[in-house]
């Protein structure tokens, strides 16, 4: 069995290098796409990503790809995640393709876990509960998640940016991974910047209540911990002391060393 990584990412270096590290350690081959989907901002990354790249290229597991740059941001991820796997020799029934974005992260045992289940399953994809980070290392929601991981199955396709189908047009069966097995996704822990070019993007792919989402992200304010429980405020749909939990765990050892560890808001750093 083999698994063929597919990341993409834009400047978003600091968590970049680190899931670039993972994703190469747990797959046998890593297909990489830097850049951004969208028309309003910069193609390439500008904040150091395509620096790193350069000196990553010579990985054994690494291929870095290109694609054309593109104004519809939904229909570039959905082409990028249905075609590119299929460039790799790897890409035969009965391996799996892992949908690995550049800030999620797993805890070491947890994807060795993962492998076993991937092995033995009858299913062809996972899902996978996740932590979904806001502003630091310990404000998180957690809730299970679509599926991230997928077998190659002859005659089967890609709709949306996740969603497989098999030729007779079913989508996939599922098995929903146990054993505590957590995604960490750090995805609302960005600088302000590029968190509204998130936001950008999101409504320019047709995601309305996408709308408003980066000033209300701003909007959120405490003084100690306990009172983002005290918070009004709505989220990508989620009130926010209604869901918000404080995280005090160990978090995946890629981050061991991440520079934002223990920064309290990511909004005010410099």
């Amino acid at each position: 069995m083999k698994v063929i990584g597919l990341l993409l990412t834009w400047n978003n270096l600091e968590f970049f290098k680190c899931s670039l590290t993972q994703a190469l350690e747990f797959c046998d081959e890593v297909i990489l796409v830097e850049g951004c989907h969208s028309c309003k901002f910069p193609k390439r990354s500008t904040d150091g990503t395509c620096e790193y790249i350069e000196t990553m290229r010579t990985h054994p597991k690494l291929q870095v790809a290109d694609f054309s740059h593109a104004s519809n941001y939904q229909e570039t991820q959905r082409l990028i995640r249905a075609e590119f796997p299929k460039h790799s020799p790897h890409y035969k029934p009965g391996n799996w393709v892992f949908h690995w974005d550049d800030d999620v992260f797993f805890i070491r045992r947890d994807l060795q876990e993962m492998r076993h289940v991937m092995e033995r399953t009858d299913r062809d994809s996972l899902s996978i509960q996740a932590r979904h980070f806001f502003y630091n290392f310990r404000f998180n929601i957690k809730q299970n998640d679509k599926g991230w991981v997928f077998r190659v199955v002859d005659g089967s396709r890609l709709k949306r940016i996740s969603s497989h189908y098999y030729s007779d047009d079913t989508p996939y069966n599922t098995v929903q991974m146990e054993n505590g097995i957590i995604a960490f996704h750090y995805g609302y822990v960005k600088r302000p910047e590029r968190m509204k070019a998130r936001w950008t993007m999101s409504v320019e792919k047709g995601t309305s209540i996408s709308k408003d989402r980066f000033e209300k992200w701003m909007g959120v304010s405490w003084d100690k911990d306990e009172d983002i429980h005290k918070s009004k405020e709505t989220i990508c749909g989620f009130i926010v002391g209604g869901r918000f939990n404080i995280y005090n765990g160990i978090h995946p050892e890629a981050l061991d060393n991440h520079p934002w560890r223990h920064i309290d808001d990511v909004r005010k750093m410099e």
